[in-house]
């Protein structure tokens, strides 16, 4: 019995030289990712015109936003999507179109948590917050619409590290 306690502890030992070395914060890319500090100064948005085509998306990003590069575009019977990434986490512009008419109908746009202070106060001064509608700030969860309320863009976490900031036009 003695035997097996012996060797119970030295597997615990080596056990934790193991857990406490992968644990570790030698990970410069994971230091990045959760430090505290934005990586921008200011935000640009997305393009977001309501019945926008692929090459007017295409034109403002490689214009506007040129951290983001085209990552993927698909194509189905009833949508076109644009993928733009730059290349930090799942940090990226999605657009959706429609097929048929072409025009721009969706944006979602993934950033970064460290940034949200920057991108939040670009939304307030910007548009106006939906009163009444769901809010949670842990969530980083808001509505927010444009003056003449043909848009609404509403945000939410969506991991530890990111959270989407999703653009939908209103037909009246």
């Amino acid at each position: 019995m003695k035997k097996y306690f012996y060797y119970a502890i030295s597997a615990l030992l080596m056990a934790s030289s193991v857990i406490t070395t992968s644990c570790s914060n030698d990970d410069d890319s994971l230091n990045e990712i959760r430090s505290d500090k934005p990586t921008i100064t200011h935000w640009v948005e997305p393009y977001h015109v309501k019945d926008g085509t692929v090459e007017d998306a295409k034109a403002y990003m490689s214009d506007a936003m040129q951290r983001y590069g085209l990552s993927g575009e698909t194509s189905n019977s009833s949508s076109i999507q644009l993928r733009y990434t730059t290349g930090v986490n799942d940090e990226g512009v999605l657009y959706s179109f429609t097929k048929h008419t072409g025009s721009l109908y969706s944006v979602i746009d993934t950033e970064l948590v460290v940034n949200d202070d920057i991108i939040f106060k670009y939304l307030n001064d910007k548009y106006d917050e939906v009163p009444g509608a769901y809010k949670n700030e842990a969530r980083l969860q808001y509505t927010f619409t444009n003056q003449d309320k043909s848009m609404v863009i509403t945000t939410v976490r969506v991991s530890d590290v990111c959270f989407n900031i999703d653009y939908s036009f209103i037909s009246k």
